[in-house]
C-alpha cells in the first residue's frame, strides 16, 4: 500500500512539472507573436499608407466645360421711332415667316409709287435701256417696302428685345433657333489630339446635373488659343435629343471617354513615380519597400493600367516620396525621379531633366 502511494505521488509531481513547461511554451510563443506583429504594425506604420494590387476597371476621359448653344441666332436692328406695332415679346415661340414687327412704311409705299409710274412712262417712250433702268428701280422700291414687315426667318425663340435709350439709337430684337441645341466648349490643346468629328460623348448640365445627355461631336476649331496660362481649341457637340429644360446659355460639361479597359490590374495614381521615360511604384517586399518597373496602359484621373511589372495581390506604397523615407533615394540614384501627386497627362511622359 505504501509503494502505491509513493509511486502516486511521483507522477503526480512530475504532471506538474509538465503542466508547467507547458504554460511556460505556450507564454513564449504568445510573446514572440506579440512582439512579432508589433515589429510588422512599426514597420507598416514606417512605410506609410499602402494598397494592395487588384483588378478593376478604366476610363480615360477628356472633360471639358462650356454652354448650351442654340443652331442660329439672329439679331434684327430697326429705328425705333419707325414702329408702327411691336407683335411679339420676350420668351415667345413664333413659326417661320411669322410677323414680329412692323415699320412705318409711308416713305416706301410712296417710293414704289413713284417708281411703277416712272417704269409705265418709260414703256411708253419704248427705249430699252431706260425701261431696264425703271424696272431695277421698281424692284427696289418693292424690296424696301417689304423689309417694313419684319418676319421671323426660321422658327425659334426671342430672347431679347433692346429698346433704344435715345432718339438716334435703334432698337434690337434677337431670335434664336432651338430646333437642335449644341455644347460649345474648350478643350486644352493636349487633348485634342484625342477628339475626332463624329465621336459621341455625354453632356451634363448644370442646372440639371441628375440627368446627363448623348451627345456628337460635330465639329472641331482649327485654331488653337492662348487664354491664360493655357491654350485651347474650340469644340462643338450637337444633342442628340433636346429638352424644353434645356436652355441655351446654360453652362455644360462635355465628357469624352476617349479610351477604357475593363477588368485590369490597376493602381492609383499617386502610387507610381516617374524616372527617366519609364514608371516605377514602391513595391513592399517581407516590410521593406523596393523599386518596381512598371509598365502602364489606360489611365484615369484616379487609376492606371497595370501591364506588367505587378500581379494581383502585390502591395504597394502611396505617394512614396512622402512616406518612403530613404527608398526614394534608393530611387533616384539612377535618375532624377518625379513623384505623381495629381492626374497624369494624357500624352507621353515627358522625359526626366
Amino acid at each position: 500500500m505504501k509503494r502505491v502511494l509513493s509511486t502516486f505521488r511521483h507522477l503526480l509531481k512530475n504532471r506538474w512539472v509538465v503542466v508547467g513547461v507547458a504554460l511556460v511554451a505556450c507564454i513564449s510563443i504568445t510573446l514572440g507573436l506579440l512582439l512579432t506583429r508589433g515589429e510588422g504594425t512599426a514597420q507598416q506604420r514606417a512605410l506609410g499608407t499602402t494598397v494592395q494590387v487588384a483588378r478593376g476597371d478604366i476610363a480615360q476621359t477628356v472633360i471639358a466645360y462650356g454652354s448650351v448653344a442654340p443652331k442660329r441666332e439672329y439679331t434684327f436692328t430697326f429705328a425705333g421711332s419707325r414702329i408702327k406695332e411691336l407683335l411679339v415679346g420676350v420668351g415667345d415661340r413664333v413659326a417661320e415667316g411669322q410677323v414680329l414687327v412692323r415699320l412705318d412704311n409711308t416713305q416706301e409705299e410712296l417710293a414704289l409709287l413713284q417708281a411703277e409710274r416712272s417704269l409705265a412712262e418709260a414703256l411708253a417712250q419704248g427705249v430699252p435701256a431706260v425701261i431696264r433702268e425703271k424696272e431695277l428701280a421698281r424692284d427696289l422700291a418693292e424690296t424696301s417696302l417689304a423689309n417694313t414687315i419684319i418676319r421671323a426667318p426660321f422658327p425659334g425663340v426671342v430672347t431679347e428685345i433692346k429698346q433704344a435709350t435715345t432718339a438716334t439709337e435703334n432698337w434690337s430684337l434677337t431670335l434664336i433657333d432651338t430646333s437642335e441645341l449644341f455644347i460649345e466648349v474648350t478643350v486644352d490643346q493636349l487633348d485634342v489630339p484625342s477628339l475626332r468629328e463624329g465621336q459621341r460623348a455625354v453632356a451634363v448640365v448644370e442646372a440639371l446635373p441628375e440627368l446627363s445627355w448623348p451627345v456628337e461631336i460635330v465639329k472641331i476649331g482649327g485654331r488653337a488659343v492662348t487664354r491664360g496660362t493655357t491654350t485651347v481649341v474650340s469644340v462643338t457637340a450637337r444633342l442628340l435629343r433636346t429638352d424644353p429644360s434645356i436652355l441655351v446659355g446654360y453652362t455644360a460639361r462635355l465628357e469624352v471617354t476617349i479610351a477604357s479597359a475593363m477588368d485590369v490590374l490597376r493602381v492609383p495614381i499617386s502610387a507610381l513615380v516617374q524616372a527617366g521615360r519609364g514608371w516605377t511604384v514602391m513595391k513592399v517586399v517581407s516590410g521593406q519597400a523596393v523599386a518596381q518597373p512598371v509598365a502602364i496602359g489606360v489611365r484615369s484621373d484616379l487609376w492606371a493600367e497595370i501591364k506588367s511589372g505587378l500581379d494581383e495581390g502585390d502591395v504597394v506604397l502611396l505617394n512614396p516620396s512622402r512616406t518612403a523615407g530613404s527608398s526614394a533615394t534608393t530611387m533616384s540614384s539612377p535618375g532624377a525621379v518625379r513623384v505623381i501627386q495629381g492626374p497624369l497627362d494624357m500624352g507621353m511622359p515627358p522625359a526626366g531633366p
